[in-house]
């Protein structure tokens, strides 16, 4: 009888161990979600003498794909771009390492990174759609109002 009576405490101690031992794996940490990609984001890293651009980012999803602005980030989609480093604008056309590399300090429409790529992706947009609010106009990225008050700034 006793070794029955022992037996019972040991089977119960034990499954009273497995209950508390499921009971803390329930109650681990989640794992972290990976994040979102940017619904908006300011492109601030080129500026001279404009403004930044308010750029609804996620907007754009529709029409572009990653690369074809994340130009060196081979393979970047919104379901791996936070596994991958991506690098700004301004890291290679602030001060390109190569010649015929656009740069952002250039004005021109046919020089500056973000006119060559936005711009005319818009226009080509306006082409096939009139009634598309891409702008093209360099007010309608860079507000007027902190224009005048950025060149201000800086003198």
């Amino acid at each position: 009888m006793r070794k029955l009576f022992l037996m019972t405490i040991i089977v119960l101690t034990a499954l009273a161990a497995l209950v508390a031992f499921a009971a803390e794996e329930a109650e681990a940490p989640a794992v972290p979600e990976a994040p979102a990609v940017p619904e908006d984001i300011t492109i601030d890293g080129c500026m001279d003498t404009k403004a930044a651009v308010a750029f609804p980012h996620k907007a754009h999803f529709e029409f572009a794909t990653c690369v074809d602005c994340h130009h060196t980030t081979e393979g970047l989609t919104a379901e791996n771009f936070a596994d991958l480093e991506i690098a700004t604008c301004g890291s290679c056309h602030n001060e390109p390492e190569e010649a015929e590399t656009p740069k952002c300090s250039e004005k021109s429409t046919k020089k500056n990174p973000y006119h060559l790529n936005c711009i005319v992706c818009h226009k080509a947009h306006k082409k096939e759609h009139a009634d598309t609010a891409a702008p093209t106009k360099c007010t309608a990225c860079h507000p007027k109002e902190e224009a005048a008050a950025k060149e201000e700034a800086a003198e």
